[in-house]
This record gives structure tokens, C-alpha cells and sequence, in this order.
């Protein structure tokens, strides 16, 4: 009989256990959202699908009650980590060069870094784990104002039409002067990816991880003697301004 009791409360007592992980776990995504809202400290559940910013402009999404995509290869761990902001700067450290997701122990305060993250849909089965990893900046509105030549402002401001991998930044200048329509370029020295756009202005928000150039003929934008972005020095551009 008192067996038979125990059994019983243990039966009523899962409903409350699932309603409790539900509560602290919010909806699942489906996939990376396409203009995610930007916050500096997140938290789970309020902060999912919402973008932290690292401290050289790197933008990380994050996925609450969830680990690891399969196919990422671990290539650290810290303990005594004390949020899921300081979890993504340490991934962006010269400690871990190819360090672009984290899975942060909300419990044990440790965080793990991993390379080739992306998207995950691997339930960590309540709020234990957080998945944070790499997206693309999202689009900011930018003026068409023409004042420099070269900057290190944030990415995707641009609006760009295309993007692929180039092994430099003069690769990417180089590429963009191929393409008639392009204006603008950023690239992140840390994934090598360069993002081609048609704004002629200047980006609102500065981002140190990544090299920036508008209002050009592309291949004007770097001084060649000494491959270094030529900031301060005329040069021409495809329209009749330079900078100053």
C-alpha cells in the first residue's frame, strides 16, 4: 500500500515537473531569425532568438534550453564563467582563433567553445544549457552621407547584395571592383567573409573585427605600397568626391 501511494505522488508530481521546464524554456526556433532584436546582457527565456554583440562587433545568436548542434568540434572550455556575454568575448579571444559558438552551463558556469556551430535542434531538456553561435550582422539603416574612404564600421549597414569568403581584405576590395553595382565592403578578419553592398555612406556602428570601405572605386580604397586601408588620403571614388 505505501508503495502503491509513492508510485502515486511520483505519477502527480511529473505534470508539475513538466510545466516547470516548460516555464523557464520558451518556444523553440526553427530557424535563425532574419532580423533579430540586439541585447547586451541575455537572458534566458526573455533574450531567445535575440543577438549579443562581442566586444570587437561579432554578433552571436542565442538559443535558450538548447546544446550544441552535431558537427561542431570542441575546441576549449573554461569554468567559472559568469554569463553567457563573457562566454561569447572569451570565444572571441586570440586563445581561440576558429572559436565561433558556445554552450554555456547556466549551472556549473562553465563555458564551452566550439567551431563550425551554427543553427541547433538539439533540446537540452530544461534551461542547463544555452546555445550561442555566429550569424551574419543584421542590416542597419545607414544615410548616404560620402565622408571616408575606409573604416572599421559594423557590417551588413552596407546592406550588401552578396557575400562570400575571400582569404583577405584586398581580395575583397578586389572583388568588389569587378562588380559594377558594388559601393561598399566589409570584411571580418575573423571569418575571412566579405559582404558586398551598394550604400555610398558611412555605417552607424563601430565594429573593430571587421575592415570597412564605401564610396570607391574599390581598389582605391588601400594604399598598395604599404597594404594598409589609406584613411585621410584622397582618392578617387566612383562618384566626384573623395575624402577629405
Amino acid at each position: 500500500m505505501v508503495s502503491n501511494s509513492f508510485t502515486l505522488s511520483k505519477l502527480l508530481l511529473l505534470p508539475l515537473a513538466f510545466h516547470l521546464v516548460n516555464a523557464v524554456c520558451p518556444a523553440r526556433l526553427t530557424a535563425t531569425p532574419g532580423q533579430p532584436d540586439i541585447v547586451d546582457n541575455p537572458a534566458c527565456p526573455r533574450d531567445q532568438g535575440k543577438a549579443v554583440i562581442g566586444h570587437d562587433g561579432t554578433h552571436f545568436m542565442l538559443q535558450c534550453c538548447t546544446k550544441k548542434r552535431p558537427g561542431a568540434n570542441q575546441v576549449g572550455r573554461l569554468t567559472h564563467v559568469q554569463s553567457k556575454k563573457d562566454c561569447v568575448n572569451k570565444c572571441l579571444s586570440t586563445t581561440y582563433p576558429t572559436c565561433d559558438s558556445v554552450e554555456y552551463d547556466n549551472s556549473k558556469k562553465t563555458c564551452t567553445f566550439f567551431t563550425l556551430g551554427d543553427f541547433s535542434t538539439e533540446d537540452a531538456g530544461g534551461d542547463l544549457k544555452d546555445w550561442l553561435y555566429f550569424i551574419n550582422p543584421p542590416a542597419r539603416p545607414a544615410p548616404d552621407n560620402i565622408t571616408h574612404m575606409c573604416s572599421t564600421d559594423c557590417p551588413a549597414a552596407h546592406v550588401p547584395f552578396k557575400e562570400e569568403k575571400t582569404l583577405t581584405y584586398r581580395d575583397c576590395l578586389d572583388g568588389c571592383a569587378k562588380l559594377p553595382k558594388c559601393l561598399s565592403i566589409d570584411w571580418s578578419s575573423r571569418t575571412k567573409m566579405c559582404y558586398y553592398g551598394k550604400h555610398s555612406g558611412a555605417a552607424p556602428i563601430v565594429a573593430p573585427a571587421y575592415n570597412s570601405a564605401y564610396s570607391f572605386g574599390c581598389a582605391g580604397a588601400c594604399n598598395k605600397e604599404d597594404d594598409a586601408c589609406a584613411c585621410g588620403q584622397s582618392k578617387s571614388s566612383k562618384s566626384s568626391k573623395t575624402s577629405p
